[in-house]
């Protein structure tokens, strides 16, 4: 058997050690690792298979770092690593409505819609569910390939446009990152003031009524 050889994992082992990871060492993540993981990204679901959410692949340090340092205040008054500084790869989730919006207005999907009006058809803005379900697979994929992983919202937009030459037409809707687990990253489990717990199954699935 070639000493690279990875058994998979289980989905319901991937899914029960998913965790958002706040420390990670300086180890380098392989490339083929990360393609991986950007392939089953991909996969995800996608409204009217529109493909709208994509993805800024960032290894480049300087660019981490200016991304990275955004956090450090808030970081310093936690008196906690800035795991954002440590993670050798970002990812930015990044999702165009106008790809959306356009391929509602195609001749086969307007067969379906067309009495529907723009304002009632995205009510619900779906190519942020797309965006989810993406980074989902994406943290999943993590736990398959044995790399951990985290995840950073409230991103400055256009500090990551310009960093990245993004297009205004693009909303990037955060960081994923990618690395190695640190030794101490169990104790920096949540940035929260105090621990929470997962809400019991009873609390969140409501069967036939509320």
């Amino acid at each position: 058997m070639p000493t690279h050889y990875r058994a998979p994992v289980e989905f319901s082992e991937a899914v029960r050690r998913r965790r958002m990871v706040r420390s990670f060492t300086n180890e380098p993540v392989d490339d083929d690792v990360v393609r991986r993981v950007l392939d089953a990204a991909r996969r995800g679901p996608s409204a009217g298979y529109s493909q709208g959410v994509e993805f800024v692949l960032i290894t480049d340090p300087a660019k981490r770092a200016t991304i990275a340092a955004t956090g450090d205040e808030m970081f310093e008054q936690l008196q906690r690593p800035n795991f954002a500084a440590q993670a050798p790869v970002h990812v930015v989730v990044c999702v165009s409505p106008a790809i959306y919006t356009d391929r509602y207005h195609e001749s086969d999907k307007q067969e379906v819609v067309s009495e529907t009006s723009d304002d009632d058809l995205w009510k619900v803005p779906y190519w942020y569910a797309d965006a989810g379900a993406a980074l989902s697979l994406l943290l999943l994929a993590a736990v398959d390939e044995g790399i951990a992983a985290a995840f950073i919202g409230g991103v400055e937009h256009e500090l990551i446009r310009d960093l990245v030459g993004m297009p205004s037409s693009y909303v990037p809707v955060g960081i994923a990152l990618l690395g190695h687990e640190a030794p101490d990253a169990k104790q920096y489990g949540d940035v929260a003031a105090r621990p929470r717990k997962r809400r019991p199954y009873n609390e969140v699935v409501h069967e036939n009524t509320w």
